[in-house]
């Protein structure tokens, strides 16, 4: 048992969590055996519900739920033929296909916007300032709640990366992976277990973790 107190480790986890792309070529893509598979599925889906805790601030209402997110997740084999997909029917030469390949899962966390939803939403009734603001709040939820899964994952031992999703964002990615096009993408979420970190893929580093400081803050006197 850790002698450290929740806060500090809360801060451990916050400190420690680091942007890593993971990247291998299909033809190199490596599967997650079943038993490491099955043991982290459930903590994944755990770490996934429990990031749903994030705060929001309008309930969305679409199909009878109030969160303004979604999580689409591909466990290793899904993520595998997405990245198929992506390379083969769609000619994506960036590295959405690698990332895809490499990863032990990935999560599609989208948002739902109400400013393109005026039926569903009967937004015709709000002014469209109104509509801007509450999706602002929409869209600060759900990056709230990507934050959650990333420290979630990341007390979890698991290597994350969240990216703006790229080629994943696309109708046809869309309309391939069953999701609605109302809904927008915020982050693809690539997942690497523990079990599966070797030195066989590549790994770039975030570049702007050694750009931080704190002289963002500015305490207020009147």
């Amino acid at each position: 048992m850790s002698d450290k107190t929740i806060p500090e480790i809360m801060e451990t986890i916050i400190r420690n969590r680091k942007t890593e792309k993971v990247l291998c070529d299909l033809e190199a893509h490596r599967s997650v055996p079943a038993d490491v598979a099955e043991h982290n599925r459930e903590i994944v889906l755990r770490a996934i519900k429990t990031a749903g805790w994030a705060p929001f601030h309008y309930p969305r209402k679409v199909d009878d739920l109030a969160e303004p997110w979604r999580a689409h997740v591909l466990w290793q084999e899904e993520a595998k033929q997405a990245a198929l997909y992506l390379r083969d029917e769609l000619n994506v030469t960036t590295n959405e296909p690698r990332l895809a390949a490499a990863c032990s899962a990935l999560v599609l966390v989208t948002w739902l916007p109400e400013f393109y939803d005026l039926e569903s939403q009967d937004a015709a009734k709000l002014d469209r300032e109104t509509q801007l603001a509450r999706d602002e709040e929409h869209l600060a939820a759900a990056s709230a709640m990507v934050q959650n899964l990333l420290l979630m994952l990341t007390a979890h031992g698991m290597g994350n990366y969240w990216s703006s999703g790229g080629k994943l964002r696309g109708p046809e990615m869309f309309q391939y992976l069953g999701i609605p096009k109302q809904e927008r993408l915020l982050a693809a979420v690539f997942i690497e277990y523990p079990e599966m970190m070797d030195d066989s893929k590549d790994r770039k580093a975030g570049s702007l973790r050694n750009n931080r400081s704190d002289q963002w803050i500015r305490e207020v006197t009147l």
